[in-house]
Order: structure tokens, then C-alpha cells, then sequence
């Protein structure tokens, strides 16, 4: 008997710790503001979420960090594999919001609720701009018997698929294993690898903004809706959700984060300078250079190339970003060594505070005991962050590449735009852009030797 009446009561005692997160029956926006914290998970993507010279961004990213902000509460995020994934972590209660579109659907609707907001997405097909605009695919029948490549059993592939029974045959469909994304196709269409690709549109517009040679204009499937979503039960978070966004479309929020990332070019609007004035100046800033790069012991050149390749020696420069700047440093890394983001433009400042960064950077590669080797390291750290460089040198030493060497750890940097590496479990940094980082250190070294050879004085 007594045992039967410890049993009886431990019972309401069980349902009560099963309440929810952290034991709490409070409604989810209710919790949210108490604990302070929105857990938002996302994908790591060029579109959604990504790590730039060491700061998050990304148009999901900022998009739901603005929200955090409505709520006067901190945004974790949180980064999955694909969208399974984000749908089981939602249900699971170890996040409290979806922040990247997903496709609406009667089978989702069971499970979720749809947030009101909704993005439009459509498949384009990804070619090269022509000299002749005629020679460009503009209809489907254009592309009978012509090359097209997509990743396997992706909704480009099964689309391609229905497409070639709707017309009779006739596509030549190419697929790839899912060691490939759609944006890595999309890099070797621009490259002139491969002929077609078939990307969403808005995927596309991102990397045309990289790519200035890609047409995307020809649709090639129905318009999909897709929108951020909730539990069911988190009715409140949803309505203060569908609230911030009819707000935010108000104030042109939503507009100014569009241009943002998928309209403004990432290239440099400016024409190409002079990489120097003669063989015994490289540019107007020398003396900058000089003073700092002593306590950098670097070669004052070293630091020259660096500017140049960050703003062609502009002190006004800004980027898409918001690097600002002779050294295009970004405002919260001014303001964290100590500087004010509103003096950034002032050469001397720029040149200060950016030695500092990479006396940090450099003192964390201390070990790496080949100075010239560990330049390198330092340059890219520079331009994607020291935890995507380190994610590279984690999976350079998991498939046996020596992680101290740059030639062995930029081939993973390359590698890190695939889902295959990104999504590994040594990597902690998700998504990177890793042909840009490439380009960074080279360029640079290149230059430097340039300017080593001519420069006389």
C-alpha cells in the first residue's frame, strides 16, 4: 500500500516537469522574453546565414536578429544540416523558430504553422550572357539536346525530369553527386565548366551579384511559397512574428536587406587603380604603412598589398558590408579593438586599428613556427575569420594534410562551399565562400612580390 502511494504521487510530479522547455508552462513568447534569448535555426548558406571577416550575416540572419531586437531579446543561432533537420529541432523544442523559407505544404501544415509573410521562389536556369543575345536559351525548347547539370534527386533534378516528359524528351540531364550544391554548379557555369545549371531564382541572384557574366531571366518552373515557421501551439510567437514583418515592410526593413544581398554587387564598382605610383612609392599612405607594420614585424609592403587589395588605397572606400575604410575593416571589429567606427575613413586610424586585428590574429598562430607560412594564415583569417581558417586546417588534419601548411589547408577552404565539408562534424563555422579567400591570400602574395621586385627605395 505504501508503495502504491509513493507511485501516485510521483505521477503529478512527472507531468509537471514535462511541461515544456526548461520546465516551463509559460506561453512561447512569454518564455522568450523571460529567459531573454530567441533560438532561431537556420541553414548555412550564401543567402541565409554565413560568417563574413569574422562577423554574422547573412539576409535570414539579419532579418531575424532585428526581430530578436523588436523583442528586446539576444538571437542564438542555431545551424542545420537541411530542412529535416530544422523541422525535427523545431518539434523538439530545442528551437523556438524556423528562420529560413520553407516551402509550404499541406504535409508541413500538419506538423508547423506557416508564418503570414511569405517568400517567392522560382527555378531558373543558370547560362553565361552571350555577345549575341539570340544565342541565349529563352525557352525550353531551347534546350533539347543540351547539357544540363544538377545535383542528383534534387528538386532541380526531379524538376528537370518532369519538364523532359512534359515536352517528349529531349533534355540532356547531367547529375552530380550532393558532395555539390547548386551554388558550386553555378560557379562553374560562370567559369565556363559547364553550360546550364538550374538554381532557385533567388540562390541565383545572390551569385549573380558575384558572377557578373550569368544570365538568370529564363523560369523554368511554377512560383513556390515558402515562409519561416513556428510550432503550432506557439501562436503568440507566430502572431508577433506575422506583426514585425507587416511592420518591417512598412519601414522598407525588408527592401534594404534585399538590395542588400541579392541586387548590390560584391564586386568593386570602381575601375581597376595603378597597384603602384612608381618604383619608389607605392602609394600616398607609405609613411602609415611603414610606421605600423614594424610592430607587426612585417614588411611594410606586406601591409600596402593588403590595402590595395581591400580598397584599391580609397580611404573612403565602403563595401556592400559595411567595411569602411582604407583597411576595410568591419565597424563592430573597429569598435572592439578600441576604436570608433565613426573615425574608420581617417587613413591613419585604419591602418592602426587593422595592425592591431592582425597582431591578434598572428599572435594566435604563434605556434606555426614558418613566419611566411603563418602570413598566410593571418591574410585569410583577415578576410573570412579566424574560425572558418580554422575549420579548414581541422579538416585538412582529418584527411591526413598537414593543417600547418597553407597549400594543404586552401584546398579545404575551397571545399567548405560543399555540404559534404561544411557539414562535417569537425567544422563548427558552417558555409564559406572559399574561392574568395583564395583569391585574398593570392592576390596579395603576388602583389607583394610585385612590389618587392620594383620597388627601389
Amino acid at each position: 500500500m505504501r508503495r502504491l502511494f509513493l507511485i501516485l504521487l510521483l505521477i503529478p510530479m512527472l507531468f509537471a516537469c514535462d511541461g515544456g522547455d526548461n520546465g516551463s508552462n509559460l506561453p512561447d513568447l512569454e518564455r522568450i522574453k523571460e529567459e531573454g534569448t530567441l533560438r532561431a535555426v537556420t541553414l548555412s548558406r550564401s543567402t541565409s546565414y554565413f560568417d563574413y571577416k569574422g562577423e554574422d550575416m547573412g539576409f535570414e540572419y539579419e532579418l531575424a536578429l532585428r526581430f530578436a531586437q523588436s523583442l528586446g531579446v539576444e538571437l542564438k543561432v542555431v545551424v542545420a544540416k537541411d530542412e529535416p533537420e530544422m523541422i525535427d529541432m523545431l518539434t523538439r523544442k530545442e528551437v523556438d523558430l524556423i528562420a529560413y523559407p520553407v516551402v509550404i505544404s499541406n504535409e508541413l501544415k500538419e506538423k508547423v504553422a506557416f508564418c503570414s509573410h511569405t517568400f517567392n521562389t522560382t527555378q531558373v536556369l543558370v547560362q553565361q550572357k552571350k555577345k549575341n543575345k539570340f544565342e541565349l536559351a529563352k525557352d525550353v525548347v531551347d534546350l533539347i539536346d543540351k547539357e544540363i547539370v544538377v545535383v542528383e534527386n534534387s528538386k532541380y533534378h526531379k524538376r528537370l525530369l518532369n519538364l523532359d516528359d512534359e515536352m517528349g524528351g529531349g533534355l540532356q540531364i547531367t547529375t552530380v553527386s550532393n558532395e555539390e550544391n547548386e551554388e558550386s554548379l553555378i560557379e562553374q557555369v560562370s567559369k565556363g565548366e559547364i553550360d546550364y545549371t538550374v538554381a532557385d531564382d533567388n540562390i541565383a541572384s545572390v551569385n549573380k551579384t558575384y558572377y557578373k557574366n550569368l544570365d538568370i531571366s529564363m523560369r523554368i518552373s511554377f512560383t513556390q511559397r515558402s515562409a519561416w515557421v513556428v510550432r503550432k501551439k506557439s501562436s503568440d510567437l507566430e502572431e508577433a512574428v506575422n506583426k514585425w514583418f507587416e511592420e518591417t515592410n512598412g519601414d522598407y526593413t525588408c527592401k534594404y536587406l534585399f538590395h542588400k544581398y541579392f541586387e548590390q554587387s560584391k564586386l568593386a564598382n570602381s575601375k581597376e587603380k595603378p597597384k603602384y605610383i612608381n618604383k619608389e612609392k607605392i602609394s600616398d599612405f607609405d609613411k602609415l604603412f611603414k610606421k605600423y607594420a614594424k610592430s607587426l614585424d612585417w614588411d611594410w609592403k606586406m601591409l600596402a598589398s593588403v590595402a590595395y587589395q581591400e580598397s584599391k588605397f580609397n580611404p573612403n572606400a565602403q563595401s556592400w558590408a559595411g567595411a569602411k575604410g582604407l583597411m576595410q575593416l568591419m565597424p563592430g571589429t573597429a569598435t572592439k579593438l578600441g576604436g570608433d567606427s565613426t573615425d574608420m575613413m581617417i587613413p591613419e586610424v585604419s591602418v592602426k586599428l587593422a595592425t592591431n586585428y592582425l597582431k591578434r590574429v598572428d599572435n594566435i598562430y604563434k605556434y606555426i613556427e614558418d613566419k611566411n607560412e603563418r602570413v598566410k594564415f593571418v591574410l585569410a583569417s583577415y578576410n573570412a575569420g579566424v574560425g572558418h581558417v580554422r575549420d579548414a586546417m581541422a579538416l585538412a588534419e582529418k584527411n591526413g594534410k598537414n593543417p600547418e601548411k597553407w597549400e594543404d589547408v586552401k584546398i579545404f577552404c575551397l571545399l567548405k562551399s560543399k555540404p559534404e565539408f561544411y557539414n562535417d562534424p569537425v567544422v563548427r563555422h558552417g558555409y564559406l565562400r572559399g574561392e574568395e579567400v583564395y583569391k585574398f591570400v593570392e592576390e596579395i602574395m603576388v602583389r607583394y612580390q610585385e612590389y618587392v621586385d620594383v620597388i627601389t627605395n
